[in-house]
């Protein structure tokens, strides 16, 4: 069994029942994950549990070697199935802050900017300055 599935089933045992693991692949795990992560925030209250959990499997999966191919590459599963999508869902992109450094924000600038108009990536990126600035509490990716 590959690493990033054994951290998977670890980590979100309730999620991984709910579909066919051995026919998943990274990317595909990550567009459920992003799933989760937006149902995570329809919950009254938030789920933090779920959602902390998410992103403590980010940046595990960000800092795994690179592979040869973007299919299994967890790097780019990240990039591209959760990260990039962020500032899509309200709820998520308003919480960043609390998840994510000042550096790691910057230097996803041209994912974020993927599906966001130039001033649409500004005011999303305001927003997170300004709530990081008062935000003590650690970040997780």
């Amino acid at each position: 069994m590959a690493d990033w599935l054994s951290k998977a089933l670890e980590m979100f045992p309730e999620l991984c029942s709910d579909f066919e693991l051995a026919e998943i692949s990274p990317m595909g795990f990550w567009i459920e994950l992003r799933i989760a992560l937006e149902d995570a925030y329809s919950d009254q209250p938030i789920n933090e549990d779920l959602v902390s959990r998410i992103y403590d499997y980010a940046s595990w999966c960000v800092n795994q070697p690179q592979t040869e191919s973007a299919e299994t590459d967890l790097p780019t599963a990240v990039a591209v199935c959760l990260i990039e999508h962020l500032p899509e869902t309200p709820a998520v992109a308003g919480d960043l802050y609390r998840w994510m450094s000042v550096d790691t924000f910057m230097s996803c600038e041209s994912l974020f900017r993927y599906h966001l108009t130039d001033p649409e990536y500004t005011a999303f990126r305001d927003n997170f300055l300004s709530k990081k600035k008062a935000y003590t509490g650690p970040s997780r990716l």
